[in-house]
């Protein structure tokens, strides 16, 4: 047997069953070794983590394996921060004075955003601040104030990156009618902030398009391919199917699965049920519950389904991970509950809660390592 052996080629079977041994943090690791390892890591489950910010540091908990792990995030005060999204290992932030910051949980490594006042694409558009640090957007002479107070109950952003070659699109709503983006493309010069007018309750980001849920229930596709993100007609089979809102619902929120298909994901004011996930029947036109996930599953808000644990383990797949805001507690008048995230298993209406490892003063959020 030679004794010269590639690591890069192992059989991809045999370096799955390695991976799936591994600790996380040990996995995240070793997927960066070389191409042919990324490549047969993106096939192994994922599972959503959750992250803890308080002050400069931050606690990540690994559900499946039970661990809690410590980490200082330099440079960044995370109690005056808002986290509107997350992909992978990174978190979208906003500070007080509006500036944005992409966050590598596990490397530290931050990426932080042009300015808003200093590169808006369209020149109808602009933003203003004043020493208060307050920002103003502009539209034809009519001021429209923007503060660090609206991202405190308002999370409809997303954010998607490319951890290969560093390329990433963040997007959030502003005011009910504006969505703002910036892509990032390797090697290219023009990089700014476009705005764009649309209504927007929800929105999701996946392969080039950006779904926005309208105030009206319809569904709208922006394409992301370009330099400037468009909306799109051709194609989109939802633009004549509006989504039948009924008052049992407590929030919505809109997801795309593998398949690219559009999820709708209710959480419920019911009591014998607190989450559904409906879907659009192509060939009669009307949207229906969906009672299996297959082999995905979802956190309400994330925006996309990933592959999900088959063994059941708390988090599996037909799971639905959430936050306390995200559920109307059936006793939402009393005491704060225990514990402040549970997941929901679709196929028994059951919930599991999660220890809680924060204090009031914290923020807590699900993210999911290693997502493409």
């Amino acid at each position: 047997m030679s004794r010269t052996v590639d690591w890069s080629k192992l059989c991809p079977d045999l370096l799955r069953s390695i991976f799936e041994s591994l600790t996380s943090l040990d996995f995240h690791r070793a997927k960066t070794v070389c191409s042919n390892w990324y490549t047969v890591s993106r096939t192994s489950p994922l599972y959503p983590w959750r992250i803890v910010l308080q002050g400069q540091n931050s606690l990540l908990y690994d559900p499946i394996q039970d661990k809690v792990y410590h980490k200082n995030l330099l440079g960044i005060n995370l109690s005056k921060v808002h986290c509107l999204a997350s992909y992978s290992n990174w978190l979208l932030l906003v500070d007080p004075c509006l500036h944005f910051h992409l966050l590598n949980v596990f490397t530290r490594e931050t990426i932080n955003l042009p300015s808003l006042d200093s590169s808006l694409r369209d020149t109808r558009y602009k933003f203003t601040r004043n020493d208060l640090f307050e920002c103003f957007l502009e539209l034809y002479g009519t001021k429209f104030l923007v503060t660090w107070d609206d991202f405190r109950f308002s999370k409809t952003a997303v954010l998607w990156i490319n951890e290969r070659n560093g390329d990433f699109v963040v997007s959030w709503a502003i005011k009910q009618f504006y969505i703002l983006s910036f892509k990032k493309i390797a090697n290219s010069g023009d990089e700014r902030w476009s705005i764009t007018c649309t209504q927007c309750e929800d929105m999701a980001y996946k392969d080039n398009k950006l779904y926005v849920y309208t105030y009206d229930h319809y569904i709208n596709v922006l394409d992301f391919s370009g330099d400037c993100p468009k909306e799109t007609l051709e194609g989109n089979h939802y633009l004549n199917h509006p989504f039948p809102f009924v008052d049992t619902i407590y929030k919505m929120r809109i997801a795309i699965t593998k398949s690219g298909e559009v999820l709708i994901v209710l959480s419920l004011k019911e009591l014998n049920r607190k989450f559904c996930v409906c879907k659009l029947n192509l060939e009669v036109g009307e949207w229906e519950r969906v009672e299996s996930l297959g082999d995905e599953m979802l956190i309400f808000g994330h925006g996309v389904t990933i592959r999900g644990p088959v063994k059941d383990r708390g988090i599996k797949c037909g799971s639905i991970c959430f936050l306390d805001d995200d559920h109307l507690s059936d006793n939402y008048l009393g005491p704060r509950r225990e514990t402040s995230c549970g997941v929901f298993d679709l196929a028994t209406s059951t919930i599991t809660w999660h220890t809680r490892l924060d204090d009031p003063s914290s923020k807590i959020y699900w993210f999911v390592p290693g997502q493409t």
